[in-house]
């Protein structure tokens, strides 16, 4: 079996760039330990606090009785390590459920410290094995779907955040150091340039 996750858009998520607009994208998994299960769409560059991903992703290792939650996490794409901006667990009972196991909802979304900040619009189908994708207005009217904070997911999330922010520290004192060097080059006196 496996599950399509067709990812529309995220609306009023934190502002995490430091210059410029959040360059997002969304990972989904079934397993936080697996990575075989991580999927993503690509990065809407400069995309802001409301990005439009319009993606379908698949995910083709589904156990109906290991797999209990769609995990979501978007993160801001940067040279060093990507930041995260929020997540959340989506226990499938839900689209077991549904009409022909087809859930289109809006869900909630959180902060590494536990906030609720911004939803995201997704299309889960739980695909019986040879079944077909489904198109991304299968799923019917929109509901306000059921979200959660995993405390091993907000585990991850914090220590993504801190790798990123290590990363961000790093290339600062990098920089630092260059300034230091080249202004100790020159005696501890700042260059002159003539108009």
């Amino acid at each position: 079996m496996s599950i399509q996750v067709y990812v529309h858009s995220a609306g009023h998520l934190e502002d995490v760039e430091r210059f410029g607009k959040n360059d997002p994208y969304a990972r989904v998994m079934l397993d936080l330990e697996d990575k075989a299960t991580f999927v993503k769409t690509s990065t809407k560059k400069n995309a802001g606090t409301n990005p439009e991903f319009n993606q379908s992703l698949l995910i083709s290792s589904y156990n109906a009785d290991r797999n209990e939650k769609l995990y979501i996490e978007l993160l801001d794409e940067e040279t060093t390590a990507d930041e995260p901006i929020a997540f959340a667990a989506i226990p499938l009972n839900q689209v077991k459920s549904s009409p022909n196991q087809i859930l289109k909802g809006k869900f909630d979304l959180y902060t590494a410290d536990g906030k609720q900040r911004g939803t995201i619009t997704l299309t889960i189908a739980i695909l019986a094995f040879g079944q077909e994708q489904h198109s991304h207005d299968a799923g019917g009217q929109e509901i306000k779907g059921y979200s959660e904070i995993d405390t091993e997911q907000q585990k991850r999330i914090k220590s993504l955040q801190n790798k990123e922010r290590a990363g961000d520290l790093a290339v600062a004192a990098a920089i630092g150091g260059g300034l230091f060097a080249a202004k100790s080059a020159l005696g501890g006196k700042e260059e002159k340039k003539e108009a």
